[in-house]
């Protein structure tokens, strides 16, 4: 029975920890990617050498696939509560919309310009920001105009701007 509940946690923390990784990998963070790496494997080489010790035993083969099941699930809500990484927000509102001036003022970066929409102009802003902001972020887009279209963008890579250094 305990090795059973041994490879559920391992697995669990495994599968987690590489859901991570991808996820930390996709965002352009390699080092950190590849430390993860090294103790994802650890844990991955310890929970399949207790099954493989122990083929014939079921129960063993479904728990690891469950605890990789599960781990898909934590390892996403886990990133998903770190907010790691930035996210490129446009914006779409009325020309007159007072958004821009009222995200500055709360720390926001926004580039803005003019566009057409398919019946009236539009003002677009392009609102860089850490992930972890985005639900304040999108609170006062809210409060000030609740009809501004938003988009989130997740960008592999940044460079430059005179926000961005302030940020790093």
């Amino acid at each position: 029975m305990l090795g059973i509940l041994i490879v559920l946690l391992a697995q669990v923390i495994y599968v987690s920890t590489m859901t991570l990784r991808w996820i930390i990998l996709m965002r352009g963070s390699r080092n950190l990617a590849a430390a993860i790496s090294f103790f994802e494997v650890l844990i991955y080489v310890y929970a399949l050498g207790i099954v493989v010790n122990d083929l014939n035993n079921p129960y063993k083969l479904a728990v690891y696939a469950l605890g990789y099941a599960v781990g898909s699930l934590v390892g996403s809500r886990v990133e998903e509560r770190l907010a790691y990484g930035f996210s490129v927000i446009q914006l779409v509102s009325r020309p007159d919309s007072l958004l821009p001036v009222t995200l500055r003022e709360r720390g926001f970066g926004v580039t803005t310009w003019s566009g057409r929409g398919r019946d009236t102009d539009r003002l677009v802003a392009l609102i860089l920001c850490r992930r972890r902001h985005i639900g304040k972020l999108e609170q006062i887009v809210q409060s000030v105009d609740p009809e501004a279209f938003l988009l989130h963008i997740e960008p592999k890579g940044l460079r430059g701007g005179f926000w961005l250094k302030r940020l790093l």
